[in-house]
């Protein structure tokens, strides 16, 4: 189902390339539309139990994609450098397949929304109440299948 990577000496551990999704706060929400042609979008994210979770508003573009088809790929890289005298780039990146979910329980959402806040906002109080929840729309993917490539 999914391809092997060419440059194996680059290849990173699943471990590894967790540890990407953990480590960034933003990634590229990768989705197909009704026609097929491919929909991407930076979004911010928190790593929640092998899950990748984001917030939107309750409606929009991405939403009718992932009800149409929740197939999805999320890509973050937490390093790059380029290297004009080596026609090179120095980069650690990670690639995320898996299946993305609207979270309707609310209980749920607040879990996933203070995970958020914690990460992008580290000992912020949450600031939300369930009004506020209940105006928020939550996402989450759960990874099936993730890669790693880097070179430091």
């Amino acid at each position: 189902m999914y391809r092997e990577m060419r440059r194996k000496d680059r290849q990173m551990t699943r471990e590894e390339a967790e540890d990407l999704l953990k480590q960034a706060d933003f990634g590229f929400l990768g989705l197909a539309t009704t026609d097929g042609r491919p929909y991407v979008v930076p979004v911010n994210h928190a790593y929640v139990d092998g899950f990748i979770v984001f917030h939107c508003a309750l409606q929009g573009h991405k939403l009718d994609l992932i009800r149409a088809n929740p197939e999805a790929s999320y890509a973050v890289c937490t390093q790059h450098e380029v290297l004009p005298h080596e026609y090179a780039t120095r980069y650690r990146s990670a690639v995320a397949f898996g299946k993305a979910e609207i979270v309707s329980d609310r209980d749920l959402k607040k879990t996933l929304l203070t995970a958020l806040t914690e990460r992008l906002a580290p000992g912020a109080p949450f600031p939300c109440n369930d009004q506020e929840i209940d105006g928020t729309c939550v996402v989450r993917i759960r990874v099936e299948h993730v890669t790693g490539k880097k070179r430091d």
